[in-house]
């Protein structure tokens, strides 16, 4: 399968999936040729670097450099930038961008996320661009991955992506070459379409008035004033979804307990689990909380430590 229609593939999952984005569209950006350019001189206006111009050679099919002429349209593979939505996961997102599901780590690692926190809302994600690399020979993925990163070190990201055991691809056998250190330059960047920045803007808004309110909430909660607490953080609790996942453990375990405080045992356990789901390895120390707090977040899902 070609870089385009692989692009295209991605395109109509995007245009059938029950959350699709405006941003959700992937594809190479058309470039038509002016005089002097070359290969190298497009790839540093795209990318900041000449050396980058083997993904454009690929993606066009061209089997060596050649003179360019005028007027030609070629077709360059950008990255693309998404604003995640309430309730997008790892998962979903590697799905419907990187084809595989099981890929989630390696959208993970470029972003520098942790996979065992969910994903806020209104949160930028680099999504590379991908090209498929076809054998012309036997040939090691050590040697492809020195063509296109420059060195052999990702040899074993490669087999991993494309889920091989083996150290060589055979004739006729496509690779798909995840262009993930492959930034575009600043000025080529794309406007963040409307929808994509009120959830920018909302994500930002709603940190801003996390972190204020948390340790008014937090000191409340020590003087016993779980009032206080439901008070500092009303409106947080429904912003859960825009938070850091710390951030937002931290004000739902604190709400939880304040509910509690008044009896209002099934608030709390919504609560909780909001919790859990956001930081799934978040746990309650056994000495900071009573005994009607731990054994609701144990119901919750929530472990003790």
């Amino acid at each position: 399968m070609t870089a385009a229609k692989l692009g295209a593939a991605l395109v109509a999952i995007a245009a059938v999936a029950p959350e699709a984005r405006a941003d959700d569209v992937i594809r190479p950006v058309v470039y038509r040729v002016k005089q002097g350019d070359t290969l190298e001189l497009i790839a540093a206006e795209f990318y900041g670097d000449r050396t980058k111009a083997v993904f454009i050679l690929d993606e066009n099919k061209l089997t060596h450099a050649r003179p360019l002429r005028p007027g030609e349209r070629l077709r360059i593979p950008v990255s693309h930038e998404i604003t995640t939505s309430p309730g997008d996961t790892l998962l979903a997102l590697a799905k419907t961008y990187l084809g595989n599901g099981l890929r989630r780590t390696f959208l993970a690692d470029w972003n520098g996320l942790s996979q065992d926190d969910s994903l806020p809302a209104g949160m930028p994600l680099t999504i590379p661009f991908t090209i498929v690399h076809t054998a012309t020979t036997t040939e090691s993925i050590s040697d492809i991955a020195k063509a296109y990163f420059g060195d052999g070190k990702n040899a074993d990201m490669l087999r991993r992506y494309n889920q091989l055991d083996r150290t060589s691809i055979e004739k006729g056998e496509p690779m798909i070459v995840p262009a993930y250190h492959v930034r575009l330059s600043p000025a080529k960047q794309p406007a963040v379409d409307a929808e994509a920045r009120g959830r920018r803007d909302h994500r930002r808004d709603a940190m801003a008035r996390a972190v204020r309110a948390l340790p008014a909430a937090r000191q409340a909660w020590r003087d016993g004033d779980f009032a206080g607490v439901k008070a500092a953080l009303a409106q947080s609790e429904g912003e859960l979804d825009y938070l850091d996942s710390d951030v937002a453990g931290d004000i739902a375990v604190l709400l939880g307990a304040a509910f509690l405080a008044f009896n209002d045992g099934d608030h709390a356990l919504t609560c909780f689990q909001r919790a859990v789901d956001r930081q799934h390895d978040r746990a309650l120390r056994r000495y900071d909380y009573s005994p009607k707090i731990l054994a609701a977040w144990q119901k919750a899902g929530g472990t003790i430590e």
